[in-house]
């Protein structure tokens, strides 16, 4: 279970790999090369402290939560670099940019050599292709004064941050299954406005080299990981947000006798399918939320007899039980962030295609996206995990079941998405998606609604 983490065997990622190496090493060898006498120590102090600086800014790599399965990470590095090409005529820059990524990716982090490349090659390339612009606008370059062209340099940031950001989300797109829209939209996030503010520290660190060398960067080390510390407490807020939601959610299934990580699979199954049709990442999210807080409102006590109930449940009973929508959908807005379309799709997910559902007899595209993604998500799972009445079904048996209901209960469009999906299949595993068992038929009673539905 899990979504699918990164393959950097993948020929698209290996040929990206290829082209990022190749732009950066054309910049660095097509450059006009100058390389100062030993006895110039200004120049090989600010070399040799610059490349540390860098070491040590991009060793203390953070996790970007919002993308976590493709494991893609940020730091400040970004800081020292842009400093170091107010100061250091090309190629330098990029030199720096280059050790900085070999030793801190694959040294000091013990990043396996591809990836370790990789950034490597794209530090470079961002770092010669900013380089360019910046000079190219009339940036002052040295170590005489930092004389600021705030279009050069407002350049020099955008170029950075567009073609560090582009090339890692190509990455992230041709290693895993998210598209490079969605990984973009993740990798910048809310912390657009942080870089920007950010990157003017890079001035500030130029002009105190110049001033006071060695010292000059002892006194920005401080502000540089205060930076740090920023984004570190945005990830954590970020990751400790999600965490809870999930801890509450595994104390509401503790009272359930559904497999536990029902509505944590409900979620990746939701995500998955929303991603592939394409929806724009804030959407994705919100559906994926959804999704992992759709039965929260069965932590009502009104709901505890049923979920503890062996057998089935009496007309009256179902009743009940079919208020949890509206229950959860309550719940979830008491948090501010959730009201809208998270709250929505939670209240309409056991809506049918045909108007047949509840609680408010919505029909086809009547119902929300969301809604009907999670639906299926739901459904998906219950049919393919144990229950006390069956065995689990084999994906082909559960998608099999499903279409007899396309149409009444499910959105059609969803169920042939879903049949051709490779990532349900991965999220599956191969015990499900191989050869199917011999099981009852969907037209047995279940739980809530009889003998239309196919999951609760």
């Amino acid at each position: 279970m899990g979504e699918s983490q990164p393959r950097f065997d993948r020929w698209s990622f290996r040929l990206l790999l290829v082209a990022v190496g190749m732009a950066a090493v054309s910049l660095l060898f097509l450059s006009d090369w100058y390389i100062p006498p030993i006895a110039n120590t200004g120049f090989w102090n600010g070399f040799v402290a610059f490349t540390l600086l860098g070491i040590a800014s991009d060793s203390a790599f953070l996790p970007v939560p919002r993308i976590s399965q493709a494991r893609v990470g940020s730091s400040v590095v970004f800081i020292p670099f842009l400093a170091s090409v107010l100061l250091f005529a090309p190629p330098w820059p990029m030199v720096i940019a280059g050790t900085t990524g070999l030793v801190a990716h694959y040294v000091v982090r013990r990043k396996n050599l591809v990836r370790a490349a990789f950034n490597t090659a794209q530090y470079m390339l961002f770092v010669g292709l900013g380089g360019l612009v910046y000079t190219a606008l009339g940036g002052h370059v040295g170590f005489d004064a930092v004389h600021v062209n705030f279009t050069a340099f407002a350049a020099l940031v955008l170029v950075f941050f567009v073609v560090n950001q582009g090339t890692v989300a190509l990455a992230v797109s041709a290693s895993t299954d998210i598209s490079i829209r969605e990984a973009w939209t993740r990798i910048a996030g809310d912390s657009i406005l942080y870089d920007l503010v950010s990157s003017s520290l890079a001035i500030a660190l130029a002009f105190l080299f110049i001033r006071l060398q060695i010292v000059g960067l002892a006194v920005l080390v401080l502000p540089l990981f205060f930076v740090r510390h920023m984004y570190q407490m945005n990830i954590r807020a970020e990751r400790a947000n999600r965490e809870l939601l999930e801890l509450m959610v595994k104390a509401i299934e503790a009272r359930d006798p559904y497999p536990s990580g029902h509505s944590v699979r409900v979620a990746e199954y939701a995500r998955s399918m929303a991603r592939e049709l394409g929806l724009p990442p804030k959407h994705v999210d919100d559906i994926a939320t959804a999704a992992l807080l759709h039965d929260v409102g069965k932590i009502h006590e009104d709901f505890a007899p049923l979920l503890r109930k062996a057998g089935r449940l009496t007309p009256e009973e179902r009743m009940l039980m079919q208020a949890h929508p509206v229950r959860s959908a309550d719940l979830a807005g008491t948090i501010g962030e959730f009201r809208g379309r998270v709250q929505t799709d939670i209240r309409n997910h056991h809506e049918n295609y045909d108007g047949t559902g509840y609680p408010d007899g919505l029909v086809g595209e009547g119902i929300p996206i969301g809604a009907r993604i999670i639906m299926v998500a739901d459904t998906i799972d219950a049919m393919t995990t144990d229950r006390p009445y069956r065995k689990a079904l084999s994906l082909q048996k559960a998608l099999e079941e499903m279409f007899k209901h396309a149409g009444r209960q499910f959105d059609p469009k969803l169920v042939e998405l879903v049949t051709k999906s490779p990532s349900i299949r991965r999220l599956l595993g191969p015990q499900l998606v191989s050869e199917p068992r011999t099981v009852p038929s969907m037209e047995a009673p279940s739980r809530i609604r009889g003998g239309t539905r196919a999951a609760t």
